[in-house]
């Protein structure tokens, strides 16, 4: 049971947080269906950041695990100014373009891992070889029955993506940039006129 709890949790909690990007997205007024697409370039990028800095930079792993999240961001954003091009400068339509954004990123990924493993790190392979996260377990909450799983050896980027979950709903429904962005998806009309 417990292992059905923690590995479940490190498989759905980066979906949820797609899911809050959705959230934003869809209260900004934005359909938005390329996240998908978004977390599995962002990952890729992420993991070929990850691959080549290991190759150069001798310290503690862990530092570079870390450093690859930040590389996985970036290239996340770089595919989601994609699609905001798309969407905005060119008028496209935007869920055509959210699901070529998802067939580009599936595509493109396996076409680069492909060519970049063999090119430059000489292996047949689609995938890079990357360190796993480290993981932490908190130690009176882990002895909770059936709870405690939750806090028992889980990968620290969960506890990242809980902060962010919370400080990303705290930005929306409790700032006025939150009020804001609510108000462009409730009603769009309103704000162009307003500008």
């Amino acid at each position: 049971m417990n292992t059905i709890i923690i590995e479940g949790l490190s498989f759905s909690l980066p979906l949820f947080i797609i899911a809050i990007g959705g959230i934003y997205s869809e209260g900004s007024g934005i359909t938005n269906l390329a996240l998908e697409g978004l977390l599995g370039f962002g990952a890729f990028f992420g993991g070929l950041s990850y691959a080549v800095l290991s190759r150069t930079f001798a310290g503690d792993p862990t530092v570079l695990i870390y450093a690859s999240l930040g590389f996985a961001m970036i290239g996340g954003a770089l595919l989601a100014l994609l699609h905001a091009l798309m969407c905005i400068k060119f008028k496209a339509n935007q869920v055509i373009s959210g699901v070529v954004i998802n067939m580009l990123s599936v595509a493109l990924t396996a076409f680069l891992a492909n060519q970049i493993n063999a090119s430059f790190f000489g292996q047949p392979s689609n995938k890079f070889l990357l360190e796993v996260f480290p993981k932490a377990t908190i130690p009176l909450l882990s002895n909770i029955p059936i709870l405690g799983a939750v806090f028992t050896d889980f990968y620290t980027f969960e506890l990242i993506i809980v902060a962010v979950a919370l400080f990303m709903a705290y930005l929306l429904y409790k700032t006025p940039t939150g009020m804001h962005i609510r108000a462009c998806g409730d009603n769009p009309h309103a704000l162009a006129a307003a500008g």
